[in-house]
């Protein structure tokens, strides 16, 4: 009896794995999701929460294949995939995606926020910034839908040459940048040499001399493993991470109402997700580096603040985005 009632229960174990909503081949929607970075980072925190919870949510209906550490390709192959439809979904930084939008180089001046909160508030879904730059981004017909602009922790620059202290340490330094004008134009600014390379090209590019440095958020400096081959790390903090959660309207446009509502909620969501885990991861593995062997020292960012102020107001200028910033520094203000 034994034996029959343990083989029933089997069968009944094997008839829910076979209806169940999650298994392989049951999905009406299979999505690639891409990013350039690889763990511990909150792009694949935040990629991993959007895979999990979509899936739970639609029931099975929507699956989320994960493609991390620019398996398919650079920020620039990636993107133009998202236009095709080839690539369904795509984390990243702002930076490369001004190539295809050069108003999202706007997030990439220095010292642009004043601190954490500043940051989160001019990005939360609410804000007017937020709601102006996804407004802009879709009307250009690129094939982009904004799920979430969030985070990613504090940048700050790397070396191989030497401890950068002050900005006039920065003379001459090859600078590795990723594309835009703005972030090109800020670090010229400091008086470095800017360098074009895509982000899966540092790490060769720092062991050969082709640059001399680089700036990223911690996490990505850890999870690229380039503390093995960059040993000075400047605490210039002079960005805070904007990273852009896209989907492909190409993707977006074939599913029904309930799945583009459950897609852009947990877009939403995985988008906090990755604001919360740029602050956690960065505090834990600034020490982690330390541990590495690395220089981690700060920095008298007088310089580097007076060089970024400047530049703010003519950037804005050349981008037509003068109330744009506006905006930005009246959010610096705790709401009355």
């Amino acid at each position: 009896m034994k034996k029959i009632i343990h083989v029933f229960l089997g069968a009944l174990v094997f008839v829910g794995l076979l209806l169940s909503p999650v298994t392989a081949g049951a999905a009406e929607f299979k999505l690639k999701l891409t990013t350039v970075v690889g763990p511990p980072h909150p792009w694949i925190d935040a990629s991993n929460y959007f895979a999990q919870k979509v899936t739970e949510r639609s029931k099975g209906k929507v699956e989320v294949v994960i493609y991390d550490r620019g398996k398919l390709g650079n920020d620039a192959a990636t993107l133009k995939a998202l236009r095709d439809g080839t690539v369904d979904l795509h984390i990243g930084g702002s930076a490369n995606a001004a190539t295809y939008i050069p108003e999202l180089s706007f997030f990439n001046l220095g010292y642009l926020f004043a601190d954490q909160t500043h940051f989160e508030r001019v990005l939360q879904a609410k804000s007017p910034v937020f709601q102006e730059m996804a407004q802009i981004i879709e009307k250009k017909g690129l094939g982009f839908k904004v799920l979430s602009l969030t985070g990613g922790g504090l940048r700050n620059m790397s070396n191989r040459l030497r401890p950068i202290k002050k900005v006039e340490d920065l003379k001459g330094i090859k600078m590795r940048v990723p594309g835009g004008k703005t972030v090109a134009q800020f670090w010229k600014s400091l008086g470095t040499l800017p360098v074009s390379l895509p982000w899966t090209e540092i790490y060769s590019a720092m062991q050969t001399g082709v640059v001399d440095a680089f700036e990223s958020t911690v996490p990505g400096y850890f999870s690229a493993k380039l503390f093995e081959v960059t040993k000075y790390h400047s605490l210039t903090e002079h960005e805070f991470m904007v990273s852009v959660f896209f989907l492909s309207e190409k993707t977006y446009k074939k599913m029904p109402a309930d799945l583009k509502k459950i897609v852009e909620e947990v877009g939403a969501e995985a988008g906090e997700v990755a604001m919360k885990a740029g602050v956690t991861q960065t505090k834990a593995l600034l020490e982690e580096i330390r541990g590495k062997g690395v220089d981690v020292h700060t920095v008298d960012k007088s310089g580097f603040i007076k060089a970024s102020l400047s530049l703010q107001d003519e950037e804005t200028k050349n981008l037509g985005m003068v109330d744009f910033l506006k905006k930005v520094r009246e959010l610096s203000r705790s709401p009355k």
